[in-house]
């Protein structure tokens, strides 16, 4: 799986600024100090539309079943992925590192591994060999790549470009960093909020840390 933070726009100060234009103000009005708490109010006291001005962009790719979970968020949020019926991409696969168990105390969650962790790296080699093979004997047949790919498994690798307003992203980092997500999504949401860190300057100093002590 691979996050790149392609583009950003905005920061804490667009946030303060959208808020304050009722006012007439601007961010350069007021003291640091008194924008970093005006950003904390507004979030606290779910004033949140300021939120959807500034906005981030990425580049992904992670199997097909992690990109599903990641498309259910939809608000706020544009996305624009490879397409099978153009280019071939069968060869990459997001392969599993730990198999899990099902969890008993959830029916769509998973709980420690698994205890024949071979015998199922054994499996999943093979349903990717069959598929792969099976894809390149439709094209030698002369089958389209859009009705070839439906052979292919979930674990198969896309690459999508995920662009979100930043209310739209504080969102998905709360529901998809919790403890009960399924870790592969949690590995690229988390991906996207440490690439998010780096970004020059720390731009959304206030936006992350409301991220790290109320939203995960």
């Amino acid at each position: 799986m691979k996050v790149e933070l392609i583009d950003h726009f905005g920061s804490d100060n667009m946030i303060v600024d959208v808020a304050r234009v009722s006012y007439d103000k601007k961010a350069e009005n007021y003291t640091d100090e008194q924008n970093k708490k005006l950003v904390k109010f507004l979030w606290n006291h779910k004033h949140t539309s300021p939120f959807r001005h500034p906005t981030l962009q990425f580049r992904i790719t992670c199997p097909i079943y992690v990109e599903r979970q990641l498309f259910k968020h939809q608000v706020g949020i544009s996305v624009n992925s490879i397409s099978g019926r153009y280019v071939d991409f069968s060869d990459t696969y997001g392969t599993i590192s730990e198999w899990r168990k099902q969890s008993e105390n959830s029916k769509q969650g998973s709980d420690g591994p698994v205890a024949n962790q071979l015998a199922c790296k054994k499996i999943e080699k093979k349903v990717i060999d069959t598929c792969k093979q099976a894809y390149s004997m439709l094209l030698d047949l002369g089958v389209s790549k859009e009705q070839a790919r439906t052979v292919l498994p979930l674990c198969l690798n896309t690459s999508f470009v995920w662009t979100g307003t930043m209310l739209a992203f504080m969102h998905m980092c709360a529901l998809r960093l919790k403890p009960d997500a399924q870790a592969e999504t949690r590995q690229v949401v988390d991906a996207m909020l440490s690439a998010t860190r780096t970004i020059p300057g720390n731009p959304f100093e206030q936006v992350l840390e409301i991220i790290d002590s109320e939203l995960i």
